[in-house]
């Protein structure tokens, strides 16, 4: 298990894609924090420098969250051997968090107040309560928030949880889901904690550039997202053919192997792509494609092709055969179970 790789993914596109989700009560958590003993008619500017010198809410916040998750990872390794979520189901989630992200970038730019009934906050008595609590400096508020983080996992943590699922054991869950939690952890401290002391005109330039990463992390999960479900428009397909049309991209397909009437392909099979990931293989005759792992890990160890509903599960090294019948004329697409790692068959 390299739990370094899953380090590093918390710390790139799963900080920033939880924090879109997630930011809502993060900043409950710190916004609701001031002295005790001071007038609630402080200036916001005030407000937010005593914030800036107690970092402690957000302490307490990721430390919640990060034991909640690895308790959560515990549980889905014990019931890894018996549940297996499909990569279609899987998608439909990775869909609704990417739809999500859109909506909480263009509350963040202020397009429309109706993007304002998207995002996913607190009752608002649970808010008035957090508060009260804050405002007594108590470790309770912020812990139980970061707790909730749970209710609402970004489309990254979803695949944390499906391999930590597919590893069918307490430990190794476990480990997972902690591993990934502490990548993300500073992103939100970093960007949480540094947006309370921010003066107007910077902050609204910070929530720009934040507002269009969160859009295209969500366009990019999108994207992934319909790959999976096999949908008849993905948009990094079309931009594909448009430039190996125009003759900007020049594929370097590989030809299948005829062994015994049978068109053969062997796909090594790494942590970020498929190797080779074009082929051309025969049309009518049979395909065999050998799926070969060597300390791989990630969500290219489910290889899927949509089209015929065929997923198979590898292990980190493993040798495995994927077979189908003979076809026509055309394009068989197959990927990773979050779609991010594509390739393709064509059938001449």
């Amino acid at each position: 298990m390299n739990l370094w790789v899953i380090f590093l993914t918390g710390l790139t596109t799963g900080g920033l894609s939880c924090l879109a989700v997630q930011g809502g009560l993060l900043a409950t958590a710190i916004t609701g924090q001031s002295h005790t003993g001071r007038q609630k008619k402080l200036h916001d500017e005030v407000l937010q420098m005593q914030v800036a010198a107690n970092p402690w809410p957000v302490v307490y916040f990721l430390g919640a969250k990060l034991l909640v998750y690895t308790a959560l990872g515990f549980l889905l390794g014990i019931v890894g051997s018996a549940l297996q979520i499909s990569p279609k189901t899987q998608a439909v989630m990775q869909l609704l968090a990417a739809f999500y992200m859109l909506v909480t970038a263009l509350n963040m730019l202020e397009v429309h107040p109706v993007f304002r009934y998207f995002v996913i906050q607190p009752p608002k008595s649970f808010t008035k309560r957090v508060r009260n609590q804050a405002r007594q400096q108590s470790i309770y508020t912020p812990a139980i928030l970061g707790a909730m983080t749970v209710l609402i996992p970004c489309g990254t943590t979803q695949a944390m949880m499906v391999l930590a699922i597919s590893e069918g054991q307490a430990v190794l869950g476990a480990a997972i889901m902690a591993i990934f939690v502490l990548g993300t952890s500073p992103t939100f401290f970093v960007l949480g904690f540094l947006a309370t002391q921010l003066q107007h005109r910077v902050k609204r330039a910070f929530n720009y550039t934040a507002a269009t990463l969160i859009i295209l992390v969500g366009m990019l999960s999108a994207d992934s997202a319909l790959k999976v479900l096999n949908s008849p428009f993905v948009p990094s397909y079309t931009v594909t053919s448009a430039l190996e049309s125009l003759g900007i991209l020049t594929p370097k397909p590989v030809y299948a192997e005829d062994v015994d009437g049978v068109e053969e392909m062997t796909i090594h099979v790494e942590a970020e792509a498929y190797k080779p990931n074009h082929w051309i293989a025969e049309q009518g005759k049979p395909l065999r494609i050998r799926l070969i792992t060597e300390d791989t890990y990630g969500c290219t160890l489910v290889f899927t092709i949509p089209e015929y509903d065929v997923v198979q599960f590898l292990e980190s090294t493993d040798e495995q055969v994927v077979e189908l019948p003979p076809q026509q004329p055309g394009e068989i697409k197959f990927m990773c179970s979050m779609g991010m790692y594509t390739g393709k068959i064509e059938i001449q």
